[in-house]
């Protein structure tokens, strides 16, 4: 009722299917709107065209296996639901966990579509707002997977319930980005309607003032009216009832004893009556528990078919209420001791968990950390990580202390740890394993030391480095010094915690660990020892090792290990840029992005993004740089990851100020910066920044206060290079400048980048020689390199560094002064300004304006072109928000060069620039290039 266009859409849609076009729709609504009668409509309108329909709830119980509604649905189809959702960990070959789930979803997909042939399948999914992660994210694969089928889905969810709920609402973010996807949002029928309802739920017409207060108090909600209509057609004198609550209750005391009875245990236990489970916690005989069912069923409390589910969640609620807390609790005991006794119990380790944590703290807290254990193992064996999380959450939240030995929490929070760094929750990671260091130290435990360290392995986060570090050398001292797997990891990892730190002995501590590794056969010590290695290697002078080394794990990674593919590719980016193969760079993106996808780990997703935001720079796609830049912030930020946060922040920062947009400001960079982080390389990126802002002053201070380039990490060491070569430019540091030139040398061949994590690709490492040679004054050794710098970059197609050496090249030619050098300045300049205004480089290109007019003798005052437009509009009276309307830039731009207009001219007041302006001010002679 009320619901015919909704009803008509969904008949197309159910029609394309059978065709092979198929859709998924979305319905969604507060509860009791009627979002799953319309699903039923669906059912009906496609079994009428002889369409199969296969229909899963999921359960808003937290005990609820993962998968939940898709193996009700498997059951329905071909009973094949326990094969493909139970996959275990001891498989023939260890897969990794990410590829087991990515085949498994392209099984379960595979296997609809197969049977959707010929006359079409509908699924529906109910309540998914209950589901799991698991289910969510196989609903959005299914979503993309059918498209070119003849399958319909139709999920309802209530979006009610949606705050908070962040596995649906990235399920629904995901497919948001579909064309299959269709959304129905069910809302309050009409007075009228209502009316109409009313009259069929009593019997006979209701007065207008009925139904239009019955509207009223239930806004139309059709469950609502129905339960307000059945208590008006068995109320003496027809009153309204104070509430639904009211009106349920009622219908629960009309029950017989027994129904009662076994009506509020089912709700006590979940929501769905299950007879036979009903049947051995109350200790009653089938025949009877079914005879209460059968009457718990005719009174509309519970649904018909398997599950018998409370038609709504205020019935439930209602009989709950019914139950004292003590009954509850020994009711989930008895609950978790019949399902544990079931031949099927291995498959219910989730439920089995639940009634056991339920029970607490009057249940047996041994038996429940056992549950929660197997559960925990079955989660991950399935790849549901986020459930496993949730698990051991519950279990430390239900465990008092004096029920929880101290070494049953180690196991729980280590097991959580694992589960949260696979979820990339690298903040609730760090912290899990230092109360299991806390725990383990008092109990004497090296081991579980080392293990609790090691959870971090694939995650560097400088944050955590330091204590990382501690860790590993309080476990190496408390274990045997005999050659092991769990010892050649730690070894590994101590490498890795010192990223960032020059450390002269990282390449035989590297060494070290693999060899061991190796000795005692352990694949996982192997490739943690090379990334030991590649970290040892990470300097300049390591590149070609690094991409040996890249290739060897691709080895690795051929035998079904995507962790190992991922960091195979990733180490190839890297070191092929550094080597100035950018093509070869760029042709790693598709490789690491398909495994990423298969990884299904957000931390994956990170990499090849920031990989992709790198390519987009380097080839001069700023708008495209700077998205994928924010997609990288936004990822390590929900990580709570500042080992990813900060390189992201920094890229846009950078790409930003080349672009001139410098509306972002660097907030959480300063935050950061101000906790003193060893990071050379972002320090002198705040100073890059400032100087684009025109904070020359505060710029300067922060780059007085640099370390000497002999104390940079190696594998930031050329990137600090050409940044610090910049920057003794603008401060006339020919101290530092001649330093950097010795440093950079020896590696003019290579390009600027990263040796372990590429950001930023700043073409060849000339640039920055021919930057340094000009400022200690070698004019010809800087023509010289800038000259190749223009050439090499143009090979190798990134235009942003080739306009940034032709205008470096300008200035140092028009210093220079040899014949003909001046000629040849002008005319690069006139270029510069062509190809950086193209680019969208628009600082650059006004530089190279008011260079190219310097030259030419044109005179245009102390200002730069741009600062002279806005002192013109100032002169006229206009604020900076119409001066930033006028010119298309931010107002906070504007504001930066009021400043820098009254700084430079030793005004105070608008009203000065606007009487230099009257005055002719613009005649002011230009500094010359070589002043």
């Amino acid at each position: 009722m009320g619901r015919e266009q909704e009803r008509d859409l969904l008949d197309v849609t159910l029609r394309a299917a059978r065709a092979g076009t198929g859709h998924l729709v979305l319905i969604s609504g507060e509860p009791g709107v009627g979002k799953t009668r319309l699903a039923e409509e669906a059912a009906a309108l496609a079994r009428a065209e002889g369409t199969r329909c296969g229909w899963g709830r999921a359960s808003e119980e937290e005990g609820s296996p993962p998968y939940w509604p898709f193996r009700q649905i498997m059951r329905m189809l071909d009973s094949s639901g326990p094969v493909l959702f139970g996959p275990t960990a001891g498989t023939a070959r260890a897969e990794t966990a990410a590829q087991a789930r990515f085949g498994l979803f392209e099984t379960v997909t595979d296997a609809f579509r197969s049977a959707a042939e010929p006359a079409g399948l509908l699924l529906v999914l109910d309540d998914i707002q209950w589901a799991d992660r698991a289910s969510l994210q196989l609903l959005a694969h299914l979503a993309r997977g059918v498209s070119d089928s003849r399958v319909a889905v139709v999920a309802t969810y209530r979006d009610t319930e949606t705050a908070g709920q962040e596995p649906l609402l990235a399920a629904l973010a995901a497919l948001a980005r579909e064309s299959s996807v269709t959304r129905l949002r069910l809302v309050g029928l009409t007075e009228a309607e209502v009316g109409m309802q009313l009259a069929q739920v009593t019997g006979w017409t209701v007065p207008p003032s009925v139904a239009a207060a019955v509207c009223r108090r239930t806004q139309g909600n059709p469950f609502f009216v129905k339960e307000m209509g059945s208590v008006l057609a068995s109320s003496a004198d027809g009153k309204l009832p104070d509430g639904v609550r009211d009106a349920v209750r009622g219908r629960l005391a009309r029950l017989s004893p027994e129904c009662r009875a076994l009506v509020s245990t089912a709700a006590a236990l979940g929501s769905e009556m299950d007879p036979a489970a009903l049947a051995g916690v109350r200790g009653r005989d089938l025949g009877v528990v079914l005879a209460a069912v059968d009457e718990a069923v005719a009174a509309g409390i519970v649904g018909e078919g398997p599950g018998h589910r409370f038609t709504h969640d205020l019935i439930r609620e209602a009989a709950r209420l019914e139950v004292s807390t003590a009954e509850r609790l020994v009711l989930h005991q008895a609950m978790a001791g019949y399902l544990t006794e079931r031949g099927d119990a291995a498959g219910r380790a989730a439920k089995v968990a639940h009634h056991w944590l339920e029970a607490l703290p009057a249940g047996d807290p041994v038996q429940a950390v056992a549950a929660v254990e197997r559960a925990v193992a079955q989660a991950m064996a399935q790849l549901a990580w986020e459930e496993a999380e949730s698990l051991c959450r519950r279990a430390l939240a239900a465990l008092a202390t004096s029920q929880l030995s101290q070494a049953d929490r180690c196991r729980l929070l280590l097991a959580r740890a694992g589960a949260q760094v696979r979820c990339y929750d690298v903040a609730g990671a760090r912290q899990s394993v230092l109360t299991v260091a806390e725990i383990a130290r008092d109990l004497g435990d090296a081991h579980t030391i080392a293990y609790a360290a090691l959870t971090m392995e694939g995650v560097t986060d400088f944050l955590w480095d330091a204590t990382g570090r501690a860790l590993c050398e309080e476990a190496l001292a408390g274990i045997p010094e005999v050659d092991s797997g769990l010892r050649a990891r730690l070894l590994a990892q101590l490498v890795i915690a010192d990223t960032w730190r020059s450390l002269h002995d990282a390449k035989p501590r590297a060494a070290t660990a693999l060899a061991m590794a190796e000795r005692v056969g352990d694949r996982r010590a192997i490739v943690e020892g090379l990334r030991a290695g590649q970290i040892a290697r990470s300097g300049p002078d390591g590149a070609a090792d690094r991409l040996a080394l890249g290739n060897r794990l691709l080895t690795i990674g051929a035998d079904g290990d995507e962790d190992a593919a991922l960091w195979g590719h990733l180490w190839r980016f890297d070191a092929l840029a550094q080597l100035g193969d950018v093509g070869a760079a760029e042709a790693e993106l598709s490789p690491i992005s398909a495994v990423a996808r298969r990884l299904r780990s957000p931390l994956a997703r990170w990499h090849a993004v920031r990989c992709r935001a790198t390519i987009a720079a380097a080839r001069g796609r700023f708008a495209e740089a700077i998205a994928y830049g924010e997609q990288a912030e936004a990822l390590a930020r929900r990580a709570g990851h500042e080992g990813s946060l900060l390189p992201s922040l920094g890229f846009l920062i950078l790409v930003r100020a080349e672009t001139g947009d410098l509306d972002e400001q660097p907030d959480e960079l300063l935050r950061l910066h101000s906790h003193n982080i060893p990071t050379t390389s972002m320090r002198a990126v705040l100073a890059r920044w400032r100087l684009a802002l025109g904070q020359r002053d505060e710029a300067e201070r922060i780059y007085r206060t640099l370390p000497s380039p002999a104390d940079l990490p190696a594998f930031v060491l050329l990137p600090a290079l050409a940044g610090m070569a910049e920057l003794a430019a603008e401060f006339d540091d020919r101290s530092t400048a001649t330093e950097v030139y010795r440093m950079l040398s020896p590696y003019a061949d290579l390009f600027i980048c990263g040796g372990a994590g590429a950001i930023l690709i700043d073409g060849s490492a000339h640039l920055g020689l021919g930057v340094a040679a000009a400022t200690i004054g070698r004019l010809d050794d800087a023509a010289r390199h800038l000259r190749a710098a223009v050439q090499i970059n143009e090979r190798a197609g990134l235009p942003p560094r080739v306009v940034v050496a032709k205008f470096q090249l300008a200035k140092v030619l028009a210093r220079r002064r040899r014949p003909g050098d001046r000629d040849e300045a002008s005319a690069v300049a006139t270029s510069v300004v062509a190809l950086a205004g193209g680019l969208g480089m628009a600082p650059l290109a006004h530089a190279a304006t008011e260079f190219a007019a310097s030259l030419a003798g044109h005179t245009a005052g102390p200002l730069s072109r741009r600062e002279l437009q806005v002192a013109t509009l100032v002169s006229q009276g206009l604020t900076n928000r119409q001066i930033a309307a006028a010119e298309h830039i931010s107002e906070r731009t504007v504001e930066t060069h009021v400043r820098n207009i009254f700084t430079k001219l030793g005004f105070g007041t608008r009203s000065q620039v606007a009487t230099w302006i009257a005055t002719g001010g613009t005649q002011h002679r230009l500094r010359t290039p070589d002043q």
